[in-house]
């Protein structure tokens, strides 16, 4: 997806549940962020988690990973695999995560 940056700027990050957004090549090398992040910091483990889980899935028989959801107590975060990009968004666990993750899909065309 070559204008995921540009999607990622001007619609994702600005979805009201949407606290912080990072996107990477994957490399890790930093695309886009917003938010109080430190964007190159995260958006490398956002890369290094995706290849770790990638390769159990494989291992598995379970196909390429396209998205895993982590959960805290301050916050929740997606991390999608889009096509050589990896995109981490952050967001308030008090919403409602299934309406974002359809609005996430929407902005990505899925």
């Amino acid at each position: 997806m070559s204008n995921l940056p540009h999607i990622a700027k001007t619609q994702i990050a600005r979805f009201p549940e949407v606290t912080a957004m990072v996107l990477t090549d994957d490399a890790g090398a930093l695309l886009e962020s917003s938010g109080d992040i430190d964007g190159e910091a995260l958006g490398a483990v956002h890369v290094v988690a995706t290849q770790s889980l990638a390769r159990s899935g494989n291992a598995l028989g379970l196909g390429a990973l396209l998205r895993v959801t982590v959960t805290g107590p301050r916050r929740s975060c997606l991390i999608a695999v889009c096509d050589e990009q990896v995109l981490g968004v952050y967001v308030d666990p008090s919403k409602p995560f299934g309406v974002f993750e359809k609005k996430l899909d929407t902005a990505l065309g899925r």
